[in-house]
């Protein structure tokens, strides 16, 4: 009977194009009988002079009642007649979600302010006629399937958990940190002082040892021979002899030192200068010569140092510094910040994880 019915319907309606001053409307649908939820085109087609205005009516979400339209809406010009002409389409999608027989009346369209209206159009949406008896044999209700979590799934959420730990944490410590208010403890270790000639001779020991008078490099014998012999000076005389020539050195030697130490020393020197920047290089025996002459002015000039005065009484010394009203402030700030943060992303992380489960 409701077959019949749309049949009828559809045969009464009058189809066809309005033309009106040259200004054809026309509608049209895809199909005409559809079950429901189903998707039809409508089409509503204008001819007219190119150039003129067209304007289309502005439905929303339904072109009649129980006509949803479902987006997009597009439009579609062309032109015919060697451009004279042109045919502008306004497309809808249309579909309905209940048995029924929708009837369209004349759809208005404006062009250059005057109005033209299409022809009417019906379609029908049916539905099959399933006794209800049956309905559950067909579809019968399904309990939810719950699908096994993945690990990408979990990862996000353990990561969340793991930051909201840290902040809550790193937060309540330092509030602990700061309500105690304890002095900040250094432990400084206090190595014991050794003699600057103990120091010069173990670097000229290690320096024969190695070989150095024999090397091929003379340049580089030379120079860490009287490096240690004028770190050795500028501690025990007390002037920066790392800094001076070496005469300037034996210059201010004259009043502390033998007239014969300062002659080795000065031939030392001569050497060490020749060949460092004259490439001069000296025999073997030379090298060992200077290194005994180093080796002697430290032990000639060398000062004994009373063992009390070297090793410290106290091998490790602890120090209380207490903290400063900023730092005690900043330690509050992010106490608070950190705490507060840890808690709303603790929350957020049990709601997401409660929705993940």
């Amino acid at each position: 009977m409701r077959r019949l019915l749309v049949y009828i319907l559809l045969v009464l309606l009058p189809f066809g194009v309005k033309a009106q001053s040259g200004v054809m409307v026309k509608a049209e649908l895809d199909s005409m009988m559809m079950w429901i939820g189903q998707q039809t085109g409508l089409h509503v087609e204008v001819t007219c002079n190119r150039g003129q205005k067209v304007e289309f009516p502005a439905y929303r979400d339904t072109i009649v009642r129980g006509l949803e339209i479902i987006p997009p809406v597009t439009t579609d010009t062309a032109f015919v007649n060697d451009g004279q002409t042109m045919t502008v389409t306004r497309n809808y999608i249309v579909t309905c979600f209940d048995s029924a027989l929708i009837y369209i009346p004349y759809i208005p369209v404006t062009v250059d302010g005057s109005e033209y209206q299409s022809n009417r159009l019906a379609l029908a949406f049916m539905t099959y006629d399933i006794p209800e008896e049956e309905q559950n044999k067909l579809f019968p209700p399904k309990d939810n399937l719950r699908t096994p979590l993945r690990l990408y799934e979990i990862k996000g959420v353990a990561v969340r958990w793991l930051l909201a730990a840290i902040g809550l944490t790193v937060g309540i410590l330092l509030l602990m940190s700061f309500y105690n208010n304890k002095p900040i403890i250094k432990r400084i270790k206090v190595e014991a002082k050794v003699p600057a000639h103990v120091r010069a001779m173990d670097g000229i020991e290690e320096l024969r040892v190695s070989g150095g008078a024999r090397s091929e490099d003379a340049k580089e014998y030379y120079t860490r021979l009287t490096d240690l012999v004028r770190e050795y000076i500028n501690e025990r005389f007390g002037f920066n002899a790392t800094e001076m020539t070496s005469d300037e050195i034996l210059e201010h030697l004259l009043e502390s030192c033998s007239k014969e130490s300062l002659k080795e020393l000065s031939e030392l020197f001569s050497t060490s200068d020749m060949a460092k920047f004259a490439k001069f290089k000296p025999l073997l025996g030379e090298n060992d010569r200077n290194l005994v002459t180093a080796l002697d002015f430290v032990k000639d000039t060398m000062v004994e140092v009373p063992e009390e005065e070297l090793l410290p009484k106290e091998i490790e010394t602890v120090v209380e510094v207490k903290r400063s009203r900023g730092a005690r402030v900043a330690i509050l700030a992010g106490g608070i910040i950190l705490t507060l943060a840890g808690a709303v992303f603790l929350i957020l992380t049990v709601i997401g994880t409660y929705n993940l489960i």
